[in-house]
């Protein structure tokens, strides 16, 4: 109905109107409110699972998480009591002939500076897995090493399997960290899928609550208009209101509603 076609009818019309009006949507709204309830019953349990996948991905990567770091911190103590270890199987004359391209790459510190931007920096999780492996492969260089030099040194025996211990935690490390990779994915796809589940399920269930608040106001609507059609539209005395004050001011050559204070520019273009 277009605004001329409106002004032009009584307010008798436009009474009935709004009753015709009501009168279908108490035939529709029924319909409508079984179609959301039963829509809401087949996203409910859509909801409830995917939530379920979803923190059962984030659980296990949370875990993960924390086995790798647990590992590498485990790890990382090995690797400083070893250091100290070849310290002293240096003064006491009992580490002979070191590997030169070990001394040179220098293990320890090699393997702290790795520790350091695993720690510190904010690393993705592929940068994370290379760091990791980069550990690793140094550890299987030296551990190679110290067992080609264990039978003329049998007193390495100790430092040799602290370094086959530590290649062990760093495999850990990094099978955990394999998994975790894995998981990452599938617990942002498993949100991704909840998060639009969620967001038809908060729809589905507004309309539902509008359809069923319209639904219990038609009695009182229709009730309404047909008790003005009766007695008037005018101040009926009985707290209804007077539905005529703004035609009245309109005929009268006054607005029909309060006017808006006008906006005023400031210099430079601002406003109040």
């Amino acid at each position: 109905m277009d605004v001329n076609t409106l002004l032009a009818m009584t307010p008798e019309e436009v009474a009935q109107a709004i009753i015709a009006r009501r009168h279908e949507l108490g035939d529709t709204l029924p319909n409508i409110v079984r179609d959301r309830k039963q829509e809401l019953d087949q996203l409910n349990p859509l909801v409830e699972t995917a939530l379920k996948e979803r923190d059962k991905a984030t659980d296990e990567v949370s875990n993960l998480k924390e086995k790798r770091d647990s590992l590498q911190s485990e790890a990382k103590k090995l690797r400083k009591k070893l250091t100290s270890l070849r310290e002293t199987l240096i003064e006491e004359k009992k580490l002979k002939n070191p590997n030169p391209g070990w001394a040179k790459e220098k293990l320890a510190q090699k393997l702290a500076e790795i520790d350091e931007k695993v720690e510190t920096s904010a690393l993705d999780l592929n940068s994370e897995r290379k760091l990791l492996r980069q550990m690793r492969e140094l550890t299987r260089s030296h551990e190679e090493w110290v067992a080609k030099r264990l039978d003329s040194n049998p007193e390495l025996k100790e430092y040799r399997e602290g370094w086959e211990n530590h290649r062990q935690l760093l495999e850990d490390a990094d099978a955990a960290h394999e998994k975790l990779v894995g998981l990452a994915e599938v617990s942002g796809e498993h949100h991704t899928k909840y998060a639009e589940h969620k967001e038809i399920q908060r729809e589905a269930q507004s309309q539902l609550n509008r359809s069923k608040s319209l639904l219990s106001s038609v009695d009182d609507i229709v009730g309404y208009w047909n008790h003005r059609i009766e007695h008037g539209f005018e101040d009926l005395k009985d707290g209804t209101g007077d539905l005529m004050a703004a035609s009245r001011m309109v005929s009268e050559g006054k607005p029909s509603s309060m006017p808006q204070r006008p906006v005023v520019e400031k210099r430079g273009g601002e406003e109040e």
